[in-house]
């Protein structure tokens, strides 16, 4: 009798996801086609977030959020000795970046996130249309290295760079190449 009831229990969550999968792919098909042309040149493209602040500022309670309002990045303090490096799973690249840090704000465990409180930064920078074609076409070309975007906060705003980061032909170094934006700076 139990083996009965799980076999149909089974049976009902096929026929459920045999229901949905048409209408996700059909989700899925309309949010690339409202996205930037540009992101699709960035698939299978392996990415890493850089966060850090310029020589003397300190951010506290820092959130950055991705074009679609997706959390990319939360901390409590960024300083240039205190930076953030991480791995971007979303499989491409953002849009635009909204950052925003303050004080007395509180800590949302639930989202990973800081909210409310004093604001002191709000910025939304461009992404995806300042990185050149020629940098997604070197990571096409040979594949093997990670592009990094660099978020570099300041009291007035937040600065953008990129590069390409590849493990050096003995594997225990990082090299960057074709440093670009607001800075070019590779090694911290």
């Amino acid at each position: 009798m139990m083996t009965h009831s799980i076999l149909q229990s089974r049976k009902r969550l096929l026929l459920a996801w045999m229901a949905v999968l048409p209408w996700m792919a059909g989700c899925s098909k309309a949010s690339q086609a409202s996205d930037n042309s540009r992101l699709s040149k960035s698939d299978g493209i392996g990415m890493t977030l850089v966060v850090d602040a310029v020589e003397g500022a300190k951010m506290g309670q820092v959130v950055i959020y991705d074009d679609r309002g997706l959390i990319i990045y939360s901390s409590a303090t960024v300083a240039r000795h205190q930076r953030g490096i991480l791995a971007l799973s979303s499989g491409r690249i953002p849009l635009s970046a909204h950052a925003i840090w303050g004080r007395d704000r509180h800590y949302d465990f639930g989202h990973a996130a800081w909210y409310g409180g004093t604001i002191l930064g709000d910025y939304t920078i461009p992404v995806a249309e300042r990185i050149p074609d020629a940098v997604l076409h070197e990571l096409r070309v040979h594949p093997r290295g990670n592009l990094r975007l660099k978020l570099r906060l300041k009291p007035d705003g937040v600065l953008f760079g990129w590069d390409i980061e590849r493990t050096a032909p003995l594997g225990d170094v990082s090299i960057f190449e074709m440093p670009g934006g607001d800075f070019a700076e590779t090694r911290y």
